[in-house]
């Protein structure tokens, strides 16, 4: 098992990480700046450094330069962990001592890949298997996935389902049409439409369907939900009413540990309601048929 440390202010960058290292059996190591990170590479001696680069005690560009002169870059490798992709001048004299860069937002598989390859050189299959299933959704967060059409959205939840977990689909495809494409036979779905019917809600009637999602959630030991149509719902409502209801339910996501994946053409969207109704959520930015990122 190799030492992986994990150099970065952020908390939440840290947690993802280090769940990614778990996944793959290797050994997370954190530290929260750039002068704890230097003191573990002289403490630890990890196999790998994830370094990043704007932190406000000490940058990685000077953690990394201290790390060369003390010669520690000789028995370890160092992958730079940036949101920019000017990396600068900062470079200069540090070039040879640099195995990669991670560009913020990451995939968490390719992120996987890349770290095993560091490690020993090549990735395995059915761990990076179990990292898909097990971790582009985790219990008790809820997503929006920015995509013209709703592709990654309808994976994420498949994927979810499939390991057993229960779930819940609200969408504007013709529940049939769902089923057949994604083979989810024994899963509700409810098909927002102005028709009359048992599988059907009316768009305009927001508390029934809120209260609907948020009793599955209650009642299942473990649970998914995803909403396609979110447009189709502000169309037929006051914003207000479904941000007040998205709130709700990710409270009760929160709450029951289950999960919420919501699918938005942020096309449909002013900046102003984007911000709002990504407020306290994971954002996936799926571009048309891009990979989950995280950011």
């Amino acid at each position: 098992m190799s030492k992986i440390l994990i150099v970065d202010d952020n908390e939440d960058v840290r947690e993802i990480v280090s769940e990614i290292v778990r996944s793959i059996d290797q050994e997370p190591v954190l530290a929260s700046g750039g002068l704890e990170g230097l003191r573990l590479a002289e403490e630890v001696m990890p196999d790998l450094v994830i370094l990043d680069i704007n932190m406000p005690d000490m940058d990685g560009w000077n953690v990394l330069r201290r790390m060369k002169e003390d010669g520690l870059t000789d028995h370890m490798k160092v992958m730079m962990l940036t949101a920019t992709a000017d990396i600068g001048a900062d470079i200069f004299g540090l070039q040879d001592v640099i195995y990669g860069y991670i560009r913020k937002p990451f995939d968490n598989t390719e992120l996987a890949e890349r770290l095993l390859e560091a490690i020993d050189g090549k990735a395995e299959s059915a761990l990076l298997t179990k990292l898909s299933r097990d971790m582009m959704v985790r219990a008790g967060y809820s997503y929006v996935v920015r995509e013209r059409k709703p592709i990654r959205s309808y994976d994420m939840f498949v994927d979810v389902v499939a390991s057993g977990v229960q779930g819940l689909c609200v969408s504007r495809d013709h529940p049939q049409l769902i089923r057949q494409q994604y083979d989810l036979e024994t899963v509700p779905i409810i098909w927002l439409s102005n028709k009359l019917g048992k599988a059907y809600v009316n768009p305009a009637n927001i508390g029934i369907l809120k209260d609907t999602i948020v009793r599955f959630v209650e009642k299942a030991d473990d649970s998914v939900v995803l909403i396609n149509g979110i447009e189709f719902l502000m169309v037929n409502n006051d914003f207000n009413k479904v941000i007040r209801m998205v709130h709700h339910v990710t409270e009760a996501v929160m709450e029951k540990r289950s999960r919420l994946i919501i699918s938005v053409d942020p096309r449909a969207l002013d900046s102003r309601e984007m911000a709002l109704l990504e407020r306290n959520m994971e954002v996936v930015d799926a571009g048309d048929n891009a990979p989950v990122k995280y950011i």
